[in-house]
């Protein structure tokens, strides 16, 4: 089945809220960037991770698709960040039932949105995220680490067929979980780019997840 038809057959949702603990699978399609703020440090010390209730909110909304299919997608299966010693396999991940973006459970692996843009292609974001840890891992995932990122860093994405894409940061945003605009990051059109997500800023027993989002925004290298 293409990924159009995939798409159209998935009643078209926007994936929204993303973090540190989701997983399931549930076909829909399209998310979107938001206006954020500056990364802080993470807690020294790991707080009991939440085992599935770091929510991505998806935004539900029609999603108008080309009745003709464009050349296959490659997907991503891994991505590294040299200057961070940070290697990561990444699986295709959808959304759940109840809206949520899935995220493996395991922190040492990452979701690729796949309703989405896939690296290389000529326009639309490319969304991956990961755990930044899981109850899985008992333990700090290679996430944990984004926050660490500077402007001008490298990022490289690995595709099924062998090749890669490489990536500069452009910006390393913390933004409160209730403040993203996930509609501007999940986005199908647009200039490419690269968005990496993880769970940032303080933990919140009540809650059972982290106050914040981490999002790394990144543009291809030409």
């Amino acid at each position: 089945m293409s990924r159009t038809t995939h798409q159209a057959a998935a009643a078209l949702l926007v994936a929204v809220t993303l973090l540190a603990g989701c997983s399931s699978a549930a076909p829909v399609v399209d998310l979107a960037p938001s206006p954020l703020a500056t990364v802080a440090p993470a807690p020294s010390t790991a707080p009991a991770p939440a085992p599935s209730s770091d929510l991505v909110p998806v935004p539900v909304r029609s999603a108008a698709l080309s009745a003709t299919d464009g050349p296959p997608v490659v997907p991503p299966v891994g991505l590294s960040i040299p200057g961070l010693d940070l290697q990561v396999p990444v699986d295709p991940v959808g959304v759940q039932a109840d809206g949520q973006m899935e995220i493996p459970p395991l922190a040492e692996r990452a979701g690729w949105y796949r309703y989405g843009s896939s690296p290389g292609e000529p326009a639309g974001t490319t969304v991956i995220a990961a755990h930044v840890d899981s109850v899985a891992s008992a333990g700090l995932g290679p996430f944990a680490r984004l926050r660490e990122l500077g402007t001008g860093a490298q990022v490289s994405v690995t595709l099924a067929d062998g090749s890669a894409a490489t990536f500069t940061v452009d910006e390393v945003r913390l933004v409160p979980k209730t403040d993203v605009a996930w509609d501007q990051i999940f986005t199908r059109d647009g200039a490419p780019r690269l968005v990496l997500i993880t769970c940032g800023g303080a933990w919140q027993p009540a809650e059972r997840h982290y106050a914040d989002n981490i999002i790394v925004l990144a543009s291809p290298v030409r």
